[in-house]
């Protein structure tokens, strides 16, 4: 096998790797976020609320991006609450 190919062959198979392995972590941190964060949500009234974890790239992020109906002070106390949380960076409403 020259060597081009066993070059070519060896960063296909790192890609490979390192989406696999960011795919897998990535729904750990989801799973463990998602939690603090719907507790949080149905703790202030919140019962038709979610978050999303994704940026608008589609990466995961440590950002919140929560929905939900909430009058703008229950919306300030649940972004604190969760700012709080260890490992959540930020937290954003979607006024859509």
């Amino acid at each position: 096998m020259p060597n081009w190919q066993k070059l070519l062959t060896g960063i296909a198979a790192s890609a490979l790797l390192a989406k696999a392995a960011y795919g897998w972590t990535a729904q750990s941190i989801l799973a463990r976020l998602g939690t603090k964060a719907a507790v949080v949500l149905v703790a202030n009234g919140v019962t038709d609320g979610a978050a999303r974890w994704q940026s608008p790239a589609g990466w995961t992020s440590r950002t919140a991006r929560l929905t939900g109906t909430a009058d703008p002070a229950t919306r300030a106390r649940i972004a604190a609450e969760l700012a709080a949380q260890p490992g959540i960076h930020a937290v954003e409403w979607d006024t859509r």
